[in-house]
């Protein structure tokens, strides 16, 4: 089963930082996962809220205030995370801190825009949705041009992997959803190459695996959900802290 570092280790270090990835490759991560958005011009940034402040549904990561979509990138890369002396990092400085036998799970936030559709699209949908995402996938693609790491793309967003496989028909795709059956509904529609539902969503469903598509679950926050995991047949924990596989699934407490 592989680990695949959930906000490069949120549990254990300021997420989504450069110091966060250094610190996941020191306690050998199989996958860093990683959120990207675009700031106001466009610039793919290595973040999770929609603001950098605690307004709406937002938690308040960063000593700034303002959506990141329009927001100045030299702000936005200059704000602070979470009192750590990190700051947020542009997709470019965060992969060149990732060594190449390190994977990446790049997952497609926020292109910039607040009409976002997430889950399976219907097909007369499919092309708009795609042309919202191509130029920020365009940008993030430039990037991830340049590294030798392997490379996967997730979202919660049926059109931003439909964008990916635009640009770059090769690359690996995995959908996020809540629920197993929607996982399944938006890889069939993109021939993914991996699926990543939430935990609670197995839990709740009649597991029968794909043959041809890797399960990956999140998330994973303990060594009984990572046993959990396990016992449900996925092929990966996306997991906030690192070592939750490391307790024996078939451990018992003698009295």
């Amino acid at each position: 089963m592989r680990v695949i570092a959930h906000r490069v280790f949120a549990g254990v270090a300021p997420e989504n930082t450069v110091a966060a990835a250094r610190n996941a490759v020191s306690v050998d991560a199989d996958v860093v996962e990683f959120d990207v958005v675009a700031t106001a011009d466009g610039t793919p940034v290595v973040f999770h809220d929609t603001r950098l402040d605690d307004a709406g549904k937002s938690r308040g990561l960063t000593d700034a205030s303002g959506l990141v979509c329009e927001t100045d990138t030299t702000t936005v890369t200059s704000a602070t995370v979470l009192d750590s002396g990190q700051t947020v990092p542009t997709l470019a400085e965060f992969v060149s801190a990732v060594p190449a036998r390190v994977e990446l799970n790049v997952e497609l936030k926020n292109p910039g825009c607040h009409d976002l559709f997430p889950g399976p699209l219907k097909r007369e949908h499919r092309q708009t949705r795609r042309e919202v995402w191509a130029p920020f996938v365009d940008r993030v693609l430039d990037v991830l041009a340049g590294v030798d790491n392997a490379v996967l793309f997730s979202s919660f967003y049926e059109g931003s992997l439909a964008a990916v496989r635009d640009c770059q028909p090769s690359a690996r795709v995995a959908p996020l959803a809540q629920d197993l059956p929607t996982a399944r509904q938006m890889a069939h529609h993109l021939d993914a190459d991996a699926i990543h539902p939430s935990l609670s969503g197995l839990r709740d469903a009649d597991v029968t695996w794909d043959s041809n598509r890797a399960c990956n679950v999140w998330t994973v926050g303990d060594w009984q959900d990572a046993a959990t995991a396990r016992r449900l047949g996925a092929d990966g924990i996306i997991a906030d802290y690192p070592g939750l596989l490391d307790w024996p699934a078939d451990t018992r407490t003698s009295q």
